[in-house]
């Protein structure tokens, strides 16, 4: 691929999709350029090996290689990437046939979920914004409601607890 440009040069993912469907070697690298980091962490939600999620993306890739001319175009890539990723890795934990069973009925306890120290670290970010815009939230409500809500949810009082501390009925504390 001398002199080709190795920018992100699909711009949308539709078009990206539509480029690999069509067979375009440039476009199904970046394909794998841009979701592989998602797809590695969202792999080790369910494998602990690196190796064997490495070996699953690369599986998909190339089963999307080798299937392209016949897939369609995907509502959204990464969420399509994202669920054949976990279908993959759940035929490789059960590769026999027979006894093979639904994705949601499998015990967790067979499924290592070991988030990574990325995935724990966008969570406590994405938490974060989530407490400052309810705080926002809160701060524009009327102060007895505000006092109720933070009663019930930050402090873990029942409603009675909350009418007798606000000395107001019970039904009073559930309507605030």
């Amino acid at each position: 691929m001398q002199g080709v440009n190795k920018e992100n040069i699909y711009r949308t993912e539709e078009a990206l999709w539509q480029a690999v469907t069509e067979g375009c070697e440039v476009a199904f690298e970046q394909l794998y350029r841009c979701y592989f980091s998602d797809l590695f962490y969202y792999g080790r939600q369910y494998l602990q090996e690196e190796d064997a999620v490495n070996d699953a993306i690369q599986d998909l890739f190339v089963d999307i290689w080798r299937t392209r001319r016949s897939l369609g175009q995907a509502r959204s890539v990464k969420l399509y990437l994202m669920i054949s990723l976990r279908r993959k890795i759940h035929r490789s934990l059960l590769p026999d046939q027979k006894n093979r069973r639904n994705w949601e009925e499998f015990p967790e306890s067979i499924l290592p979920t070991h988030p990574s120290a990325e995935v724990l670290f966008a969570k406590q970010e994405e938490d974060f914004f989530q407490a400052e815009r309810l705080n926002e939230w809160l701060a524009q409500l009327p102060p007895r409601q505000h006092e109720a809500l933070i009663l019930r949810f930050y402090h873990d009082l029942e409603y009675n607890e909350i009418a007798e501390l606000l000395d107001v009925r019970e039904q009073t504390s559930r309507n605030l």
